[in-house]
């Protein structure tokens, strides 16, 4: 009698876990987000120089801009003036002090991050105060030296390379005191195909050379 209620319940529990497994849902599996993609910037050099001058005289209320440049990277050919890096230097008279920095919107690694950052102060080079400039004095933006720059020889050597990369240099000139554009086709001053020099306070082209 007992074995037979024992058979009845263990054919009554395999029947119920049966009825169960039929109307349990599957599991339910959360969807995986794909990576966000995290956009660059590109920048023109006036832009960038207006807010790094912002943090610069929260440094030194004196701080003067001596030196702008754009970084070449992966990100930018630097072709259409814009670069995702732009670094510039300012000096200090009072402080006799000098400060790099940064306006970014790469997204490598090895880039400064996004925004605009700095590095430490150190020491004014010799001379650098006498080649300080005015902001206001830059009415020639990058995009437009390079457009200037192309029309005067730099599209040919864009044709030759889709990829050609241009970096851009600003400041005055030791000799005249004019501040002074350079747009530089290559990678450097010392291994480029070409450089374009513009006024960087009217547009007007001034010549091209290549060391």
């Amino acid at each position: 009698m007992i074995r037979s209620r024992f058979l009845i319940m263990a054919s009554l529990l395999a029947a119920a876990l049966a009825l169960v497994g039929c109307n349990a849902e599957p599991p339910k599996t959360e969807a995986v987000k794909a990576p966000e993609k995290r956009e660059v910037s590109l920048l023109a050099a006036r832009p960038c120089l207006d807010r790094i001058s912002e943090m610069a005289l929260r440094w030194q209320s004196d701080a003067m801009p001596y030196h702008l440049e754009s970084q070449s990277n992966a990100e930018a050919t630097g072709q259409d003036g814009k670069s995702t890096v732009w670094e510039a230097s300012f000096a200090s008279r009072s402080s006799r002090t000098a400060r790099t920095f940064f306006c970014s919107g790469s997204r490598l690694k090895e880039s400064p991050a996004v925004g605009v950052t700095a590095n430490r102060e150190f020491p004014v080079p010799a001379g650098t105060t006498m080649l300080t400039f005015n902001i206001s004095d830059l009415q020639v933006d990058s995009d437009a030296v390079a457009k200037l720059a192309n029309d005067h020889g730099g599209a040919s050597l864009v044709q030759k390379d889709p990829k050609q990369p241009v970096y851009f240099e600003l400041g005055v000139d030791p000799k005249s005191s004019k501040l002074i554009w350079a747009a530089v086709y290559g990678q450097n001053q010392k291994h480029n195909l070409g450089i374009g020099l513009v006024d960087a306070t009217q547009p007007k082209f001034l010549g091209a050379f290549r060391r």
